[in-house]
């Protein structure tokens, strides 16, 4: 007996009810439902892991961005299909052409901002906004070679290159 504490016992101490975040008395937790947790944890823990490896940082059906491309024809006018992508580029970044009536169509992928196209060395080579919903096309003559650079005015990062030759 201690002079302090009172006299020793083996039963352990029970929780008081008055405590926040403590199990009343006589609820106990077995070995067997602890290891079951633990397992439990370790497996979604697990599983998070096996699939983070699976996917990439873009959204589905994101586009890759395609560093060049050259035009498809039809009736005369070289038409280009640019992708404004959700990490903010242009796909493709460079277009080559041959002087003469160009054609920009302009969609955007699923999950990405508005963007739109502008070429600010020719005033009339510029979309409105286009969103995943609403693409835009502009048409264009250019007729001196030379390297013409367009860009998203929303996002002035978003750069490429027409290159006439």
């Amino acid at each position: 007996m201690s002079a302090t504490t009172g006299p020793r016992s083996s039963r352990r101490p029970q929780p008081r009810p008055d405590v926040p975040g403590r199990r009343p008395a006589g609820i106990r937790m077995g070995p067997s439902v602890g290891r079951a947790a633990i397992s439990v944890v370790l497996a979604a823990l697990l599983l998070s892991l096996s699939l983070s490896g699976c996917g990439s940082d873009q959204p589905a059906g994101a586009a890759t961005a395609a560093p060049s491309a050259t035009p498809k024809i039809e009736n005369g006018v070289q038409i280009f299909d640019v992708v404004g992508t959700a990490s903010l580029e242009f796909s493709p970044s460079t277009l080559i052409a041959k002087p003469g009536k160009i054609t920009v169509n302009l969609t955007v992928e699923h999950g990405s901002p508005l963007h739109n196209f502008v070429i600010p060395t020719i005033p009339t080579a510029r979309t409105n906004y286009a969103s995943t919903d609403t693409p835009r096309s502009v048409t264009f003559t250019v007729d001196q070679p030379g390297q013409y650079p367009f860009v998203c005015t929303i996002h002035p990062n978003m750069r490429g290159t027409l290159t006439i030759s």
